[in-house]
């Protein structure tokens, strides 16, 4: 997964978008609420002083008690919600939170970064999907190919072209993957020769908009690329078709 592509799409910290990737499966309402308890309380006990509010028995057990409610939440999220809400990174119009517990002001934290986070989900998912979808079509591409050098055989012997015009332009670089193509002496040499010659023969359609010199240009290159395509022909045709 490409993390810093990820973070650049949502502009938000590397960090941050790793710890929601790590904890989306250890979200209290798959982890437990009870097996959660000792750690939400250790988590609420260190967030506390910070806004000067007592870490007092009766504290922790009221906001512990109060954030188990909120299911959708991993333990550690609980502090990154803390840390965006001390950065003012999540969408709350009130940004005061200091001396005394308010369960309103914590229950705000919370669904805000729910909310963030959620952006961060539909990025990764959105990208899992892509990666999905790429190695399904590496896979689809694999088995074509695999399928159609298991049957190249049949369709050489298949072959029912009167002549090298008629050869399919992908089979040379399927017969020369297939190892089916193997020149003789000075043979490649020869056959380019005469497809160069074939080549000159065909006419290439002229464009009177064209100036001379760029004209003589696309000519040229356009009778190569015409070559290289009837010697691949011609190479087929005569090597691997055995065709006269």
């Amino acid at each position: 997964m490409n993390l810093p592509a990820i973070a650049m799409t949502i502009e938000e910290k590397i960090q941050d978008i790793q710890l929601v990737i790590d904890n989306r499966e250890k979200r209290l309402f798959k982890t437990g609420i009870i097996e959660s308890l000792p750690k939400i309380n250790m988590v609420v006990k260190n967030i506390l002083p910070l806004y000067g509010i007592d870490a007092s028995p009766e504290h922790l057990t009221e906001v512990t008690k109060f954030i188990t409610t909120y299911k959708l939440i991993a333990v550690d999220e609980i502090k990154l919600a803390f840390e965006k809400f001390a950065r003012q990174e999540l969408n709350i119009d009130e940004h005061k939170l200091y001396g005394k517990v308010d369960l309103a002001a914590i229950g705000r934290i919370l669904t805000a970064y729910i909310t963030w986070r959620q952006k961060v989900y539909f990025t990764v998912d959105m990208e899992d999907e892509k990666k999905r979808l790429r190695i399904q079509e590496e896979q689809r591409q694999v088995e074509a190919k695999r399928k159609f050098y298991a049957e190249f055989p049949e369709m050489l012997s298949g072959f029912k072209g009167e002549s090298y015009e008629d050869v399919p332009v992908y089979w040379y670089d399927a017969a020369m993957s297939a190892g089916l193509i193997g020149y003789a002496d000075g043979e490649k040499r020869a056959i380019w020769e005469e497809a160069q010659e074939i080549a000159k023969k065909q006419k290439i359609q002229a464009d009177s908009y064209i100036d001379f010199k760029t004209q003589l240009h696309r000519v040229e290159e356009e009778g190569k690329k015409r070559a290289i395509i009837i010697a691949q022909k011609l190479a087929v045709w005569r090597i691997v078709l055995n065709k006269a």
